[in-house]
């Protein structure tokens, strides 16, 4: 008999982390894990889906767009607090660098490859 523990399930998760999240050190010291998409709560999911059409959607405004790669990373962040005031402080330019390193870590087949 085959037998699945909870314990186990949750090694998974951690070695799935490990292995496809990103960890980035914010400004205030912290260490933010960002999470694959395909390990996110139900809430954070949905916010990531929802703004993955803006994300790749070439005629929307270039704002809007790196607004909305934004709102995925503070959405998959364990420490949001933490990524969002070390996002304020950097140009657009370089917080697309995030959201790449991000997708580029294990969220190219659950996103199907969305990049600005």
């Amino acid at each position: 008999m085959a037998v699945l523990k909870y314990e186990d399930l949750v090694n998974d998760v951690k070695r799935a982390l490990a292995e496809k999240g990103l960890e980035f050190h914010a400004k205030d010291g912290e260490t933010v894990t960002l999470r694959p998409v395909l390990l996110l709560g139900k809430e954070e999911l949905k916010v990531v889906t929802t703004l993955l059409g803006v994300v790749g959607d070439e005629g929307a405004d270039t704002f809007v767009r790196i607004e909305a790669m934004d709102a995925m990373l503070l959405a998959s962040a364990d420490k949001k607090q933490s990524l969002k005031d070390s996002l304020d402080d950097l140009p657009p330019q370089i917080r697309t660098r995030v959201f790449d390193a991000w997708m580029k870590a294990g969220n190219g087949d659950a996103l199907g490859e969305a990049s600005a």
